[in-house]
């Protein structure tokens, strides 16, 4: 697992996201030529992001919800507790 991590702090983020910036404005679907270590190493350094973040986040009223999509996966997450 060390190993693995050590090759995610190799990774050059700023010349991936810049890789991906550059495709912004093109019609969906446009590939982007990452390869499968940026790839993993992107996933792998996200997962541990997302670990390291707290569960729930305090919201002060009043609150404004936008988007439909949002506010459907917040009534199905009411629904499932």
């Amino acid at each position: 697992m060390s190993q693995t991590v050590n090759k995610v702090f190799e990774l050059d983020i700023d010349r991936i996201i810049e890789k991906l910036i550059e495709v912004r404005n093109s019609k969906p679907g446009k590939q982007v030529n990452l390869t499968e270590q940026e790839v993993r190493g992107l996933c792998i350094k996200a997962r541990e992001i997302f670990i390291s973040q707290p569960i729930f986040i305090e919201l002060e009223a009043p609150l404004k919800i936008c988007g439909k999509i949002l506010i459907k996966k917040l009534i199905y997450s009411i629904k499932r507790r």
